[in-house]
């Protein structure tokens, strides 16, 4: 059991803005950060990371203070709901409403407009 402070792959590649596919190649090439491997259980000390981006710091002065690293687990945030996927066509419908609409936009607004009544 560790006992000082450790990130997981997660969210040490959360933390950096890179995959864990990126973190794991760079343990197979033997760069990155140092970490502690138990069975699957790959952990990276806080310690380690903070001297790994001291030591990688770059177009910011040496006295600035990078992100705040914490014990507990960093805070992630869900992703906001994607918008809807647009409707997709076949080429004759497309074209069926672009006639009788003059553009799939309108032809989408009146579609929606309709399903609208018949819901309320």
């Amino acid at each position: 059991m560790l006992t000082e402070p450790a990130f997981t792959e997660t969210e040490l590649a959360l933390r950096w803005n890179v995959s864990a596919k990126t973190l794991q190649r760079w343990r197979s090439d033997g760069v990155g950060p140092p970490y502690i491997k138990l069975s699957k259980a790959v952990r990276y000390p806080v310690d380690e990371i903070v001297v790994y981006e001291q030591a990688n710091r770059q177009g910011m002065p040496n006295d600035a203070a990078l992100p705040p690293l914490v014990a507990d687990a960093p805070v992630v945030e869900l992703p906001a709901l994607a918008a809807s996927e647009p409707k997709r066509y076949y080429l004759n419908e497309a074209f069926a409403l672009i006639a009788q609409h003059g553009s799939l936009a309108a032809a989408e607004a009146a579609l929606t407009e309709a399903h609208d009544e018949t819901q309320g």
